[in-house]
């Protein structure tokens, strides 16, 4: 009975940390960070998830932890999802009120800098696969105002 137990536990861990490898190969993470133009217009992080070949339809891509923020996914098309975070540069603050500063809610997850938790949700059931080398594309710095001729 105790080796049939053993058999099952074993199958099982190796059945998840493949599932995990496979869902690493399949998929490419960057990020770029943003400024608005404008004193007080915020500031934040785009990070990019592109996968090789569509999830199955159990595995949905939820969340992402990077930098200490924990935020949603949205998906742009079956290939390509992104996560804006929304960071605390550049808010509008005033004093005594701070209902004025908008971010990402913060998770304690301590990772290195250029490291990001991603969670994906199998029926129900949660899978973190950590991503150890995020790319970095060149900060997006939006204009002020549109150029007048």
């Amino acid at each position: 009975m105790k080796q049939l137990l053993l058999l099952l536990f074993s199958i099982t861990m190796i059945s998840c940390s493949s599932q995990k490898k496979a869902l690493q190969e399949t998929l490419q993470a960057s990020f770029e960070t943003w400024v608005a133009g404008v004193r007080g217009g915020g500031s934040g992080i785009n990070f990019y998830v592109e996968l090789k070949t569509p999830l199955s339809k159990d595995i949905e891509l939820k969340k992402v932890i990077f930098r200490g923020y924990e935020t949603t996914f949205e998906k742009i098309d079956a290939l390509h999802f992104i996560a804006r975070i929304k960071t605390e540069g550049n808010q509008q603050k005033f004093d005594g009120d701070d209902s004025q500063i908008y971010t990402s809610p913060k998770n304690a997850l301590t990772l290195a800098e250029n490291e990001a938790m991603l969670l994906f949700s199998e029926k129900g059931k949660e899978i973190n696969v950590k991503m150890k080398q995020v790319t970095e594309k060149p900060m997006l710095e939006y204009p002020s105002a549109k150029p007048k001729f």
